[in-house]
């Protein structure tokens, strides 16, 4: 077996040391080589523009935790401010997730809810998707709270 193994090696090994012309080699001759770019000894202008009076305002505390995340968006501000909660307060939820995957887990819990199915079950159902009972349980309370309609805000 040793002996199979070492010539197997031996011959991917030398496979690349061929005087053929048809053969390919793994380094590329300097010639092929694409010439680097020469680097300028002036550098362009730095222009610089004074700071407009909207965009120097501080934001308050309280915009900055009730702004959402970049990338929350579907156009529906339920399931937008459920996204920007479970990012907040899920974060090991959100992490692997895109933002409509997240949306997705808001709407199927309030759909199981809306259907009359119990919180255990809806639990289960986000069990599936790759969530822990725990976080399943979370899940459920802020899409209660915050995208599903018609459903009491427990």
């Amino acid at each position: 077996m040793r002996r199979a193994f070492a010539a197997v090696a031996m011959i991917v090994a030398l496979g690349g040391c061929s005087d053929e012309p048809g053969a390919i080699s793994a380094v590329r001759p300097e010639s092929d080589a694409s010439p680097v770019p020469q680097v300028t000894a002036t550098r362009p202008p730095l222009v610089t523009h004074p700071p407009s009076p909207r965009s120097a305002s501080p934001r308050s505390p309280q915009a900055a935790e009730t702004a959402e995340p970049a990338g929350a968006g579907s156009g529906e501000a339920g399931l937008d401010r459920f996204v920007a909660a479970v990012q907040k307060q899920l974060p090991a939820v959100a992490l692997d997730r895109r933002d409509e995957e997240v949306e997705a887990l808001g709407t199927q819990a309030c759909d199981a809810l809306a259907a009359g199915a119990d919180v255990p079950a809806v639990a289960g159902e986000l069990g599936a998707q790759g969530v822990t009972s725990d976080d399943a349980k979370k899940l459920i309370a802020l899409a209660r709270t915050t995208a599903c309609r018609g459903r009491p805000k427990v």
